[in-house]
């Protein structure tokens, strides 16, 4: 009956309003309600028929709810793929961001004969869903979500970053911004809940101010994972960034926390790359604005919090040189301990409470410079040191000696088992694992197997090897006679008899002035004491009389306390007139009890003399030979005379030499060192050790920054910086012929130092001088006086290896 009336009305009144012909518009929609009823299942002409009505008569027919509703749920509409749907199961096709994300779903969209401004018209007026409303967005979110999900995935593995296509990334920001621009949907607590846990935000992956945005990516992330731009270097290496903000109302509803929650900067400092890509002033930006949120979130933190904070390195120390961890810092620090602890930089001060809650101790003490070592040894491990590493733990050991040692405190005990030194190799190792040259070892080192020993670092003076109780090399290696039973005794050697040397031995002119010579020397020699005069007459009265000359002599060295032969058989530690052998044959030999005392007959090309005077010194503690030689051959009487003359008891003072750790600079790198060399660095802290040359391919030499060093390039390749170049000797360098040494990376109970990574680094080639005041100087003299008076004398061990140079406090 319906379809009958409407086709009635549709051909006998084509050109009169429905209104005036039925008399009231309420019957019309009455009529096309009834004519909707299981509109699906009518034949298709009847569809036809209804449709047509409705497009005429909309103009009135909108005005009844009744008639919205029944169309809203009715399945009138042609979809692009032939099927009926209602008008709320469809996308508004001229919403420009409905049609990009679902183009490749027709069926979602009106057929063509829907898409015409009238037709959209009604559609949009019964439910045709659009981009205003808060399902419709959630569902254009889902799906950006998805796409972006399987864009990335697109991308795993290949050569190029892997992040979000461009044209999904403009879909993301055209959603955006249509969300932003509709406050009722920032106001809806439900949607604002459900929206912000889906990943269709577009956001930024990475250092936010890199230069030409280098490792930066897009990403889609969710508003409860991003992070604002100004909250970059609280949490910039695990969240993404956002560019657009919502209104401060909705940060609540959609989770969008500023600052963002400690659980996220904890992560991002525990990710150790916080500080990588990061300009000299972005890196002190990050470590600020970090100690700027903790002020301010730190009575909520619990202790656990406070634990995971102290064991990061946030801190940055040593003119922006490292990242250090606040258990590595201290207030006042009177020493040089760079790279392995520093001073408080002083714009830290308004943090100092919680600082020291991290860590940070008011200054050095006895328990922080053993767990600096410990820390250091136990993050190391097999690892050589570079040379300011060694630096800082040799200025650790001088400070544990003075503090603890000499003024014989109780705290020792709790902290000698976990002490280590630096061996010959710049490994950290336990004190009773290695020796070290005293003066009368380092007679050995020619004529034994070294690989068999560990020896200590040449920069651990005798005072300090002394101290932590490192042995002496002279006290675990014994040198004894070989073929003893093959001893030919003689009473003279060349020109000199034996009964002459006893003579003068038992001359109490003699006597004399020897002590004379050994009161001149025992001042500038470390390790000799000046025997009283009764002493050393007992000394040289017991080489009278045990004193012999013999033929020839065979020795080998033994190694205790299992007496293994470490004898060395190469032919560098034979006299050239000897046969090569399993022995070492000597021109002298005293044991250690000093009950044996042997010379051999000598070639023609030295004294007999002089061996005498290096047994005489010998017996009497003295590490180098004393210049005697010449007075057992001068007439009686006249030995005091001739040691004036040779200006051997002179009391004039000399000069202060170069102050300790000056010495090596200028000196060419070790090959170890070599390996530990980087470029490319705009900062440098004072009294930092580096590499440098005078031009390129110039082999690399030590050196030392006089001061901190801060550039900013602005754009320029090059600049100039300050170099101690040699004691004493600055010059202004390139900075492309300056080269920074590489950490280790440390790991402490309390902190965690940044250090990069293995090498083999060590200082142990470089020349240092002596630690005492004037050591140098005095040396010299001394040593050019020994060498003139035994010119004639074979090579003598104590001064042949430089490789083993004794490092004297």
């Amino acid at each position: 009956m319906g379809c009958f009336c409407l086709k009635r009305l549709l051909v006998n009144q084509p050109n009169k309003s429905p209104r005036r012909e039925i008399g009231d518009n309420g019957a019309a929609a009455v009529v096309l309600l009834r004519a909707l009823e299981r509109f699906e299942a009518k034949p298709k002409s009847e569809q036809e028929d209804i449709l047509i009505y409705l497009s005429i008569s909309w103009k009135d027919l909108q005005r009844d709810s009744s008639v919205i509703e029944a169309l809203k749920e009715t399945g009138f509409v042609t979809s692009a793929d032939g099927d009926l749907y209602k008008p709320k199961d469809l996308f508004d096709p001229g919403d420009a961001l409905l049609t990009s994300l679902f183009s490749g779903q027709p069926h979602k969209f009106p057929g063509e004969r829907f898409v015409s401004d009238a037709w959209l018209s009604i559609l949009r007026n019964t439910g045709l869903r659009n981009t205003h409303e808060a399902d419709t967005v959630l569902h254009c979110a889902r799906r950006i979500e998805f796409l972006g999900a399987e864009s990335m995935m697109k991308h795993v593995g290949e050569n190029f970053p892997n992040q979000v296509s461009l044209e999904i990334w403009s879909m993301a920001e055209t959603l955006i911004e249509t969300v932003l621009e509709n406050s009722a949907l920032l106001h809806d607590h439900n949607f604002c809940g459900v929206f912000a846990k889906i990943a269709c935000v577009p956001a930024e992956k990475g250092f936010p101010l890199e230069t030409g945005k280098r490792g930066v990516t897009r990403v889609l992330c969710s508003y409860s994972d991003a992070i604002l731009l100004k909250d970059w270097p609280l949490a910039w290496t695990v969240a993404p960034i956002l560019f657009k903000v919502p209104p401060d109302y909705s940060w609540g509803a959609l989770q969008l926390r500023s600052p963002p929650p400690f659980t996220m900067v904890l992560k991002h400092l525990q990710a150790g790359t916080c500080f990588t890509g990061s300009s000299v002033y972005t890196i002190e930006t990050v470590s600020f604005e970090v100690l700027k949120y903790l002020d301010k979130i730190w009575e909520t933190l619990s202790s656990t919090d406070i634990l995971e904070l102290q064991q990061l390195a946030f801190i940055v120390a040593d003119n922006g040189t490292r990242i250090a961890a606040p258990g590595s810092l201290f207030a006042r620090l009177s020493i040089n301990l760079s790279p392995l602890a520093s001073e408080l930089p002083s714009h830290y001060l308004p943090f100092v409470k919680i600082l020291k809650e991290l860590g940070v101790e008011d200054m050095l003490s006895i328990s922080c410079a053993t767990n600096i070592l410990s820390n250091l040894h136990k993050s190391c491990g097999c690892h050589r040191l570079n040379p300011n590493e060694l630096h800082a733990v040799i200025e650790l050991l001088q400070f544990l000696c003075d503090e603890t040692i000499e003024p014989q405190t109780s705290e020792r005990h709790g902290w000698e088992s976990e002490l280590v030194v630096p061996d010959d190799g710049c490994r950290l190792v336990r004190p009773n694992t290695c020796v070290y040259i005293d003066p009368h070892g380092s007679q050995y080192v020619n004529y034994i197997d070294s690989l068999k020993l560990r020896f200590v670092h040449r920069d651990v003076s005798e005072r300090l090897c002394l101290a932590f109780g490192i042995r002496k090399l002279s006290n675990v290696v014994v040198e004894e006679l070989d073929y003893v039973e093959h001893l030919e005794t003689l009473e003279e050697a060349g020109s000199v008899s034996l009964a002459a040397i006893r003579l003068k031995l038992l001359s109490r002119s003699f006597q004399v002035a020897v002590s004379s010579v050994v009161n001149n020397f025992s001042r500038f020699t470390s390790g000799f004491q000046n025997p009283d005069f009764l002493t050393l007459q007992r000394s040289l009265k017991s080489v009278a009389k045990r004193l012999k000359f013999v033929k020839r002599i065979y020795t080998r060295f033994r190694l205790l306390p299992k007496f293994v032969d470490i004898t060395c058989s190469s032919n560098e530690s034979f006299i050239p007139e000897s046969k090569s052998g399993s022995s070492h044959r000597t021109l002298y030999y005293v044991d250690r009890s000093y009950t044996c005392m042997l010379i051999a007959k000598q070639p023609n090309y030295t004294s007999v003399v002089d061996l005498v005077a290096i047994v005489v010194s010998h017996v009497l503690g003295s590490p180098i030979p004393l210049p005697i030689g010449s007075l057992f051959l001068c007439p009686q009487d006249s030995e005091t005379a001739l040691v004036n003359i040779l200006k051997l008891s002179s009391d004039e003072r000399v000069i202060e030499g170069v102050g300790h750790g000056t010495g090596f600079l200028g000196g060419h790198l070790l090959p170890r060192d070599e390996k530990k060399v980087h470029c490319n660095r705009a900062r440098f802290c004072k009294g930092e050790i580096v590499a440098w040359q005078s031009q390129d391919g110039e082999k690399l030499k030590y050196g030392r920054i006089p001061e901190d060093v801060r550039l900013k390039l602005s754009g320029r390749s090059s600049y100039r910086l300050k170099v101690e170049i040699f004691p004493g000797m600055t010059n202004s360098l390139i900075n492309s012929r300056v080269f920074h040494f590489g950490y280790l990376t440390i790991k402490e109970d309390s902190s965690t130092l940044g250090m990069p990574v293995e090498s083999d680094n060590i200082l142990s080639g470089i020349q240092q001088p002596e630690a005492s005041v004037g050591v140098n100087l005095r040396n010299q003299v001394f040593m050019l006086a020994y060498f003139i008076f035994m010119y004639n004398l074979l090579p003598i061990p104590p001064f042949n290896s430089v490789k083993h140079r004794i490092s004297c406090s």
